[in-house]
């Protein structure tokens, strides 16, 4: 079986500073792992990297692999790279929504990838396609706002839509970037709760950047820790310590970034049938 993600010798320059070196990572299927470091470490360029948002440096042993099929390689993306974009649903920090738009036209932009071009500039969206969209607004817990426009909802309502798009999309692979960084503790707890159960019940692959420590511990089994464009831990998130985290942050981490006391994995997720609007 391959690996849903697998990155070797990645870098990554931008007007002549490095800011990722020679990077390697394997995600496999089903995973759900956590993007961790300090700004500016390169998790958010990573995430890029691997929707083919971004095209690395070039190199002859650098690639870029998802559910086995190439995105990159030596610096070049696939042709085809559009086409292996419907298997990724990518979650932005800002929620990427058309606010003029309703709720429901936003989800159903998940299905363009899978659409016929004309059918899709057009807009012309099948009952199915409606009732899909319908059912993964009722996953996340915003069916009635359907009809809304989507620039009348709250930020962490916006990003529950945009995880209902990428359900719509019918995703193989998810990735969040930041899905929590601009969100109150419990609209960020809402998101993370739906994240981990597409993970548990779909058996998704879900990669997230988090800045948020906690977060990470209370529902990553596995972290890859970033410093200065290197992995610098990949491994289980039980053996990360608080020195561990003051040298990663370099000693600027922040009250709320310290690990919880140990829980049971999954003990603060609740069913999606609870989650309020």
């Amino acid at each position: 079986m391959h690996s849903a993600i697998n990155v070797s010798g990645l870098n990554k320059s931008f007007g002549g500073k490095q800011v990722l070196f020679d990077l390697g990572l394997a995600v496999e299927p089903g995973e759900m792992v956590a993007l961790i470091g300090a700004s500016g470490s390169g998790k958010s360029t990573l995430l890029r990297h691997l929707a083919g948002l971004a095209c690395a440096d070039g190199g002859a042993g650098s690639s870029i692999q998802v559910l086995g099929r190439s995105v990159q390689s030596a610096g070049r993306l696939n042709g085809q790279v559009r086409r292996l974009r419907a298997d990724i649903g990518y979650i932005f920090q800002q929620f990427n929504l058309v606010g003029r738009l309703s709720v429901l036209s936003n989800v159903l932009l998940g299905r363009l990838g899978r659409m016929p071009r004309l059918r899709g500039s057009l807009g012309l969206f099948n009952h199915e396609e409606k009732l899909s969209a319908m059912a993964a607004l009722e996953r996340v817990g915003l069916a009635e706002f359907a009809h809304r426009r989507a620039s009348t909802l709250s930020g962490g309502q916006q990003q529950r839509v945009a995880i209902a798009r990428a359900l719509t999309q019918e995703a193989e692979i998810i990735l969040a970037d930041e899905p929590i960084a601009s969100l109150d503790p419990e609209s960020a707890r809402k998101v993370m709760d739906i994240l981990a159960d597409i993970n548990a019940t779909d058996g998704k692959t879900v990669v997230v950047t988090l800045h948020q420590v906690d977060y990470a511990a209370r529902y990553c089994e596995r972290v890859v820790a970033l410093k200065d464009g290197r992995v610098h831990y990949d491994g289980p998130v039980q053996a990360l310590s608080g020195a561990f985290l003051n040298e990663l942050y370099d000693g600027d981490l922040d009250a709320g970034l310290l690990l919880p006391k140990p829980a049971q994995h999954g003990a603060s997720h609740i069913p999606l049938s609870l989650v309020a609007a």
